[in-house]
């Protein structure tokens, strides 16, 4: 089997794997992992620097790593994705069928975007009718650009691009192969739940958190020496130190949000996990599992091996978790590639001058022989096509009256959809102004004083007192806490309990600051409908829900 790089650039780390291409029981020959530099990665666009290009350059080297060929597993924000139900058909007629639909589910300017598609499995309904259930992904041309920028000042070659979920399926199906079973992947800065059920995908979510904030909490803490981040880390790996409460607090953002997940699968499914797995950077925290499983009394153990792979071979007692992504991402990825670099192929395809000759003679010796049997078959299809014409005509005559009934059924659904348009248009975001007073009344110390407070269609402003820092620390934190907040940025801040040795203080002290909150998006499901003339469908969607990537 042909080696390749799997390569994941995340924000604090590159993360690239040294395998075999798309094998059955994938092996892993090498393992690099460096910090990725600050401000290289915006959201998924590579700013190709000399920095970024010497640091893998030179961990290639020092491993020794001659491989050219790389797929890269992306990330981002920016990537929308959608499910979708399609008629059962041949795999490779999925493609067509995606791309022919694909502005239906994704309405924008599509060619400032790939499209591509992972069959996460098929359903069948009560009479015995099959469908696939797709995910559809539309990645933005520059992020594909970015990457392909940075492969050729490398000198390598790109493969395919991945999705990071879909790596992550790809990987973790063979372990999660009957039952319902859910693999939780905790990096630095960003968490995914995969939630599969006989390996068919039954919920994919990414929460905003990590686990990088309980190393940067313990490098606050004294009890600990201060460590640096990767002292921090290191001691996270060795011991439990989430039986302290501060490094346990840390985490709470990540444990609300997978909990949020957990609880939105409970109430659209009727199904209960049976097992639950952690893994990821912070699978290999001790004492990580235990703390969620009490949170979401859920048990929950650190993944240590994947059926059908010979992981263990290579990474034997240390954990494989961190490297998920780029080992699924050479199983079977999507294969995403720019415009730009499809035109590229396309052009190293064709012969040079000295082979010209020989193909032209091969194509006009080839064009002879398919005339031939071009005559003889497209007889034969008349003669068949003329008798089916005749029999159509017939059926045609049979059903002119339901073709009466389908064309008012599209005229009520057009109607619908118009007026569904228009209710959409009368609601606005400061309609969480209500709940977001509620949470204040619930979740504020009394101590809290308000001096000002303005709301407009975004969210609140507000001058606020309160007794000291800590007490404004710990308001901040509750803010953040609100379902109905997406955003809390503070400025401004004024501390009157600190006077120089020896002064007086004047008034009561008080800390004072402005405080700015911004309402979370109303999602999609409340979104404004496309309006569009009455026609006929060709597949069923499902709607994306709020968790799903908003496309810009």
């Amino acid at each position: 089997m042909p080696k390749i790089l799997g390569i994941e650039i995340g924000a604090s780390k590159i993360r690239i794997c040294e395998e075999d291409y798309k094998t059955k029981t994938p092996k892993v020959y090498n393992t690099v992992t460096v910090k990725t530099p600050a401000g290289v990665v915006n959201d998924g666009v590579l700013d190709v620097t000399e920095e970024l290009v010497t640091l893998i350059k030179s961990a290639l080297a020092e491993y020794k790593i001659k491989t050219k060929q790389v797929i890269f597993s992306l990330n981002s924000t920016k990537i929308a994705s959608r499910e979708i139900a399609i008629p059962y058909m041949k795999e490779n007629k999925v493609k067509d069928m995606v791309a022919a639909n694909a502005s239906d589910y994704f309405p924008v300017d599509l060619s400032q975007y790939e499209v591509g598609h992972i069959i996460t499995g098929v359903i069948e309904s009560d009479n015995g009718t099959k469908q696939y259930k797709v995910q559809v992904l539309a990645v933005p041309q520059n992020i594909l650009v970015s990457y392909h920028q940075l492969a050729q000042t490398l000198g390598m070659n790109v493969l395919a691009f991945d999705y990071s979920g879909n790596s992550i399926y790809q990987i973790i199906r063979r372990q999660c192969d009957t039952g319902v079973q859910m693999v939780v992947k905790v990096d630095e800065t960003s968490s995914m739940i995969t939630i599969l059920q006989d390996q068919v995908v039954l919920l994919q979510r990414t929460v905003a958190y990590g686990a990088e904030d309980a190393a940067i909490a313990m490098a606050d803490m004294a009890e600990y020496d201060n460590p640096s981040y990767e002292d921090a880390v290191s001691r996270l790996q060795s011991e439990n130190c989430m039986e302290n409460e501060d490094v346990a607090q840390s985490l709470s953002f990540l444990i609300s949000g997978i909990s949020r997940v957990v609880d939105y699968f409970a109430r659209n499914n009727n199904v209960p996990i049976d097992k639950a797995y952690l893994s990821g950077f912070g699978g290999s925290f001790v004492g990580l599992a235990d703390l969620i499983s009490r949170a979401l009394e859920l048990p929950i153990e650190p993944l240590t091996a994947i059926k059908g792979t010979q992981l263990g071979k290579y990474f034997k007692n240390e954990d494989f978790g961190e490297f998920l992504t780029c080992i699924g991402a050479a199983i079977a990825p999507i294969g995403l590639l720019s415009e730009k670099e499809k035109d590229r192929k396309s052009m190293s395809l064709l012969p040079g001058e000295e082979d010209m000759f020989k193909v032209s003679i091969l194509i006009a010796a080839a064009c002879v022989i398919g005339a031939v049997a071009l005559f003889t078959v497209s007889f034969l299809r008349y003669r068949t096509a003329d008798t089916e014409q005749a029999r159509l005509n017939d059926r045609i005559e049979e059903l002119a009256d339901a073709e009466a009934v389908y064309k008012d059924f599209l005229q009520e659904r057009y109607t619908y959809t118009k007026l569904s348009y228009y209710m959409a248009q009368t609601v606005t975001f400061n309609e969480a102004l209500v709940a977001f007073i509620e949470e204040m009344e619930e979740k504020m110390p009394a101590s809290l004083n308000v001096q000002s407070f303005a709301a407009n269609e975004d969210g609140v402003t507000m001058s606020v007192t309160v007794a000291d820092k800590k007490e404004a620390a710990k308001m901040i934190q509750q803010f953040r806490t609100f379902e109905s907040v997406a955003a809390v940025n503070v400025d401004g801040l004024t501390d009157t309990n600190a006077v120089m040795p020896g002064q007086v203080m004047d008034e009561e002290p008080k800390v004072s600051f402005s405080i700015s909150v911004m309402y979370k998006g109303m999602g999609q499901d409340n979104a404004a409908p496309v309006i569009e003339e009455p026609a006929a469908d060709t597949t069923q969607t499902t709607d994306a829900t709020s968790d799903e990537a908003i496309m810009e």
